[in-house]
């Protein structure tokens, strides 16, 4: 398997949204778009390593769940729920 590059993470880091939602760990894509010069090499090497070992890291399995509702807000039955994951998990 090839490797990822840092080009890559960093053309990936670039096209997010810049959404102010943030995940359990609770960093948001606006500050991470602002940092990605001083990230893109440890996340490589991160993500390099979890596809090297078959492995990914308990950290990413984690998401917050959040009740969205799409009609009448006072009935149950109208709410859905939706994953918020954490922004390195893009």
């Amino acid at each position: 398997m090839l490797p990822i590059t840092e080009h890559k993470v960093e053309c990936v880091i670039i096209k997010l949204k810049g959404k102010f939602s943030a995940g359990y760990d609770e960093i948001l894509e606006y500050v991470v778009k602002q940092c990605v010069e001083f990230i893109k090499g440890p996340l490589t090497h991160i993500y390099n390593m979890s596809l090297n070992s078959d492995t990914f890291p308990e950290m990413f399995k984690v998401a917050r769940a959040k009740p969205l509702h799409k009609g009448y807000i006072y009935s149950i039955e109208n709410y859905r729920p939706i994953s918020i994951l954490p922004i390195f998990f893009f």
